[in-house]
């Protein structure tokens, strides 16, 4: 029997275009018109959790407000006891000033990460904010906080570097852009089997 991903996603822009580049899962939008404005009590996390494979997050989204971090924190508790793995998408900010903001909530949060993605222009601010070398900032990160996946998506270098428990892997990517290669590799990385080769051979259908 084909197994379908199903993937539940909850937040801003860059995690509805996550959800836009998913081609063969069963996507649950959790739609809020406002995230400054709503009671974060009101999403039934159980029920909608509950058989996923992914739940999709990103760095941006706490800075909407108190109830959308609240959100997006009891989605994370939520996901450890109902199953679904956490995917943390960390890009730029509309307000770049606050990034530092929202990765401090990252750091927080880490054990609860399981694959931690990275935009290229992320990155690089990241590893500004840690004193640390691009080329050093996936790995540390992942050896730091124990996450299973620290992902680089780097477009004009036109790579994506994917650290993991067992290694590393880096391959170019069919995709154009960072949302598109991580919609489609969440399809595939449930489908392509576990460890090291899993990981490269969804990564290269992507």
């Amino acid at each position: 029997m084909e197994t379908t991903v199903r993937i539940v996603g909850f937040g801003d822009s860059v995690v509805s275009e996550v959800l836009d580049s998913v081609d063969s899962g069963s996507i649950d939008r959790i739609e809020i018109p406002d995230l400054s404005d709503f009671s974060h009590g009101q999403i039934d996390w159980r029920g909608r959790l509950e058989g996923a494979h992914w739940l999709v997050l990103s760095t941006s989204t706490i800075l909407a407000g108190d109830n959308a971090k609240s959100a997006q924190g009891a989605s994370m508790t939520f996901a450890e006891f109902e199953g679904p793995r956490t995917v943390m998408v960390t890009d730029i900010p509309s307000d770049p000033s606050r990034l530092a903001e929202a990765w401090g909530f990252v750091i927080e949060r880490i054990r609860q990460i399981h694959m931690l993605f990275f935009t290229k222009s992320a990155l690089s601010a990241i590893a500004e904010i840690e004193e640390m070398d691009e080329s050093e900032l996936l790995r540390e990160i992942r050896l730091r906080g124990m996450t299973p996946q620290v992902i680089g998506f780097e477009s004009p270098e036109n790579t994506v570097t994917i650290e993991h428990s067992l290694g590393n892997y880096s391959c170019t990517p069919k995709a154009f852009t960072a949302s598109q290669w991580l919609g489609k590799y969440l399809c595939e990385l449930p489908l392509q089997g576990p460890g090291s080769e899993g990981i490269k051979n969804a990564a290269n259908r992507c």
